[in-house]
């Protein structure tokens, strides 16, 4: 019985460091970047023939899509908003960067030249 007490305890304290060094790996990298894309997108049906490359593009570079898509978005005040509005996040700068190189960038040079984006760090959630 207290050989198993010791076993349980002491996975517990391994589970423990391990999640705590997983945590501070994460944190030492830097906040987390969301970009704000948004575009208004005249032929739709080219566009959307052409999205499921910059969706495996963000993917494989990390990038997690979190809103957004074809006239989901609202302009609640300000100047009208475009029909393509999309936020998408990464872990850091360095992940967004990444996803830039691997021809996310050239991809929004491509099919959305006159797209507006704009990169912001995330908030810590308290």
């Amino acid at each position: 019985m207290l050989k198993s007490a010791l076993l349980v305890t002491a996975g517990i304290i391994v589970g423990v460091g391990a999640s705590y060094g997983v945590l501070n790996r994460a944190s030492a990298a830097g906040p987390a970047i969301y970009n704000v894309y948004e575009a208004s997108v005249k032929d739709v049906d080219a566009y959307e023939k052409a999205l499921p490359e910059v969706g495996r593009l963000i993917k494989e570079s990390g990038g997690v899509r979190v809103a957004g898509g074809f006239d989901k978005s609202k302009t609640m005040r300000g100047a009208p908003v475009g029909n393509r509005f999309v936020i998408v996040r990464w872990d850091d700068m360095a992940a967004y960067e990444k996803g830039q190189s691997m021809g996310i960038k050239a991809w929004v040079d491509k099919h959305a030249p006159d797209a507006r984006e704009i990169i912001t760090e995330g908030v810590e959630a308290k």
